[in-house]
């Protein structure tokens, strides 16, 4: 009968192959009898190397101790071979361990990866290397075994698992690596033995094999599966924490057959007291020679656990996520493993995925394209959803929802949207373009069928943001208002015939401590495009603001100011025409109060409302912006356009509808308010007209007031007075200045 020797005696491992196998000696790696093994040398023996470095943090191991793990690591072993008493070697064992692989971010971690040069791994390697070498050299059958993380040792240390069960039981903290999100394979001691015992028993490959279940355990899983008070869980980020770690286990798979491994589950419900109600979530990821059935869908997002619902209804089985963000990556869904796309594709094979279902609906219909391509040369049965969700990753996303959806919060009916012929053809200057006004001017004037659109901004990133979000008909251009010399030559360049002016500094409140900026910006750089269009008989359309009437604010005397510069240009100009186009708020818009709502409610924060009586005028930017390019179509000119925002709206019940649609998503969620108290020159309730303006209707979504006479002269005096000197005027003196010239 064959010797077994194994070689580590303080070892749970060691003891337990001791209970499977027959014939065993155990000799102290510390300290080696060669005597003993010289007297078993007429007969061949099987040697087992299983000579762990008692509890020590893995790459953590101090210089002090460095001598006396290279000792029973490397040189023990070197000893051992090289002795000239060690003959007749049958096979090798040696108990590697799953840490000298790399940190890369792969599913699984294979025996082809490349090598974490970390000092515990090195180790390990190199003793690798050197049973590699020795048994080629000798023609001996080896079997290096990289064991992944097990359990079964209950005063094991270092075991992720054990740690918990003693966590659990004396109550103790949990320190959790990154959320949790880490996938580990974890083995019990007991079935590691039993597969060393087929392999010593048996004639299988030499080579390098996985130990694990080839399953992986989502950490935060079995925390929760354990019920780890949360008051007890210490979150440490930590940056080279390897995120998923589990066994490639089908060159294994092949020597074993169909082998059962020991359930976790069952471990530690044995061990610890844990609720019947509480379920084990398993990750069951195999491999790209596995033969999955299923389909996958693309998108992680709200849309794709939608249509993962949907689908369950029709008995489809979903065997994977695949989501390109990789802060989702790594993570389960229902218990489905999230991967990436270059993940699927190391896994596919043309029999192994029946469809793919495209979640994605934020994306623009180029790039859903885009991955369909990338997916069919991979899949045969590529499919999207055949329409847009309103809801992205559980939170209230404006941007997805439809017109008659934000409608529906303001109580008001649709505007149709229609094709305006007096804006086809027309080569048009739209400024602040990166705005949310702006920019929605240049999206509809695509379907407006303009011949040429022109947007600048003087924000860089916000060039650069919307030059990815908008056809490449729209011409994005870096320029200032106030730079008249480039704007002129943007302007005839490009034979410009209308310009719509919605480049403003529009936050109220930011507004009141930056004077010198609104007159500049807003007052200063109005002026100066309006001189540009007059001098060039251009069209010219202001967006101002419900501000304007009857101004308190800086922004209200700003926008005042701007709307009688349009005036005054009217005044002196027979071939062109200025309009003013005055609206309250939009839905959404950036700085908004309904922008500050969804965000206070997605980050389940307070609400914070001024006046629980304040109200507002609001529309959504969609019909907002058509109605400012249907002005161009009435045949009254020159005058104040004024859009029917229909009734006011109250901020409190706005924001209290906000909560209740969020609560539909997450029933979670609890609305709660808290009320601030009006800012300086804020009004509790705006007007869209001044009580000297009389109001006539064009259609019932534009009406229109005369503008008002005012002495002309004596406006320019001032306005020169202060384009002039507000520079050096202080705060108190540029506000009494703007009154001034509103009241004019």
């Amino acid at each position: 009968m064959t010797k077994n020797i194994i070689f580590g005696k303080k070892s749970k491992l060691t003891e337990s192959i001791i209970k499977k196998i027959k014939n065993v000696q155990v000799i102290s790696t510390t300290d080696i009898d060669f005597k003993k093994i010289k007297s078993e040398n007429k007969s061949k023996a099987n040697y087992i190397f299983n000579n762990f470095y008692p509890s020590f943090k893995l790459n953590d191991l101090n210089f002090l101790e460095y001598q006396k793990f290279v000792e029973l690591s490397v040189q023990k072993l070197i000893q051992i071979l090289s002795n000239s008493k060690v003959k007749n070697i049958n096979k090798i064992i040696y108990t590697s361990s799953s840490s000298v692989y790399s940190l890369e971010e792969n599913l699984r971690i294979s025996e082809i990866d490349k090598y974490n040069r970390k000092i515990y791994a090195s180790f390990k390697y190199s003793a690798e290397k050197i049973i590699e070498n020795f048994c080629r050299e000798k023609n001996i059958d080896f079997y290096i075994m990289r064991l992944f993380n097990t359990y079964g040792d209950e005063n094991d240390k270092f075991s992720f698992i054990e740690k918990l069960i003693k966590i659990k039981e004396k109550n103790l903290q949990l320190k959790l690596i990154n959320n949790g999100i880490s996938l580990r394979d974890f083995i019990h001691l007991d079935d590691v033995s039993s597969i060393y015992r087929k392999f010593l028993n048996n004639r299988y490959t030499p080579g390098i094999y996985d130990i694990g279940t080839g399953q992986g355990q989502l950490i935060k899983n079995l925390v929760n599966f354990v019920n780890i008070d949360n008051k007890k869980i210490i979150k440490i980020n930590r940056i080279n924490e390897i995120t998923k770690s589990i066994a490639d286990i089908k060159k294994l798979k092949q020597n074993l057959g169909s082998y059962k491994f020991r359930s976790l589950e069952n471990y530690l419900r044995k061990r610890i007291k844990i609720s019947k109600k509480n379920q084990f979530y398993s990750t069951k990821i195999d491999y790209p020679n596995s033969k999955y059935e299923g389909s996958v869908i693309y998108g992680a997002g709200f849309a794709g656990r939608k249509l993962f619902f949907k689908l369950k209804e029709q008995k489809e089985k979903i065997i994977f996520f695949v989501d390109d963000d990789f802060k989702k990556q790594n993570s389960l869904l229902f218990n489905i493993p999230i991967i990436s796309f270059q993940e699927l594709k190391k896994i596919n094979k043309r029999n192994v995925v029946d469809k793919i279902f495209i979640a994605i609906p934020s994306l623009k219909e180029t790039k859903i394209k885009k991955i369909k391509t990338r997916l069919n040369k991979s899949f045969f049965d590529v499919r999207s959803l055949p329409e847009k969700k309103f809801l992205v990753n559980d939170n209230i996303n404006l941007n997805d929802l439809k017109n008659d959806q934000l409608n529906s919060f303001l109580n008001r009916k649709p505007i149709n949207i229609n094709k305006i012929k007096e804006l086809k053809n027309k080569k048009i200057l739209v400024t602040g373009a990166a705005g949310t006004i702006g920019f929605e001017i240049c999206r509809q004037l695509i379907y407006q069928e303009a011949k040429s659109i022109i947007g600048i901004d003087n924000s860089e990133i916000g060039i650069y943001v919307k030059k990815n979000q908008i056809d490449k008909r729209v011409k994005l251009l870096l320029c200032d208002v106030n730079d008249t010399i480039l704007l002129k030559q943007i302007i005839l360049k490009n034979k410009i015939n209308l310009i719509i002016h919605a480049a403003a500094y529009k936050h109220v409140n930011i507004l009141e401590d930056n004077v010198h900026a609104a007159v500049s910006n807003n007052i200063i750089g109005t002026e100066r495009v309006c001189k540009i269009a007059s001098e060039n008989n251009i069209n010219f359309v202001l967006i101002s603001t419900d501000k304007a009437a009857e101004p308190r604010s800086v922004l209200g005397y700003s926008k005042k100011v701007c709307e009688q510069i349009i005036h005054f240009y009217n005044s002196k100009n027979k071939k062109n025409y200025f309009n003013i186009v005055r609206f309250g708020n939009v839905f959404g818009s950036s700085g908004s109060a309904v922008t500050k709502f969804i965000e206070q409610i997605n980050n389940n924060d307070t609400l914070t409302i001024t006046n629980k009586l304040a109200t507002r005028f609001f529309m959504t930017v969609l019909e907002a912006c058509y109605l400012v390019l249907e002005t161009n179509a009435c045949k009254i000119k020159k005058k104040t356009f004024i859009l029917n925002m229909g009734k006011p709206v109250n901020i409190y019940q706005l924001a209290k509808k906000l909560g209740k649609y969020k609560k539909k998503i997450d029933p979670s969620y609890q609305i709660k308010f808290t009320e601030t108290g009006l800012k300086k020159n804020e009004k509790l309730h705006e007007r869209l007209f001044e009580k000297t303006e009389r109001l006539k209707k064009i259609n019932k979504n534009i009406f229109y007031v005369n503008n008002n006479k005012f002495n002309h002269d004596k406006f320019y005096k001032i306005f020169l007075y202060l384009e002039k000197n507000y520079e050096s005027f202080s705060k108190k003196k540029i506000i009494n200045c703007l009154k001034s010239i509103s009241k004019i």
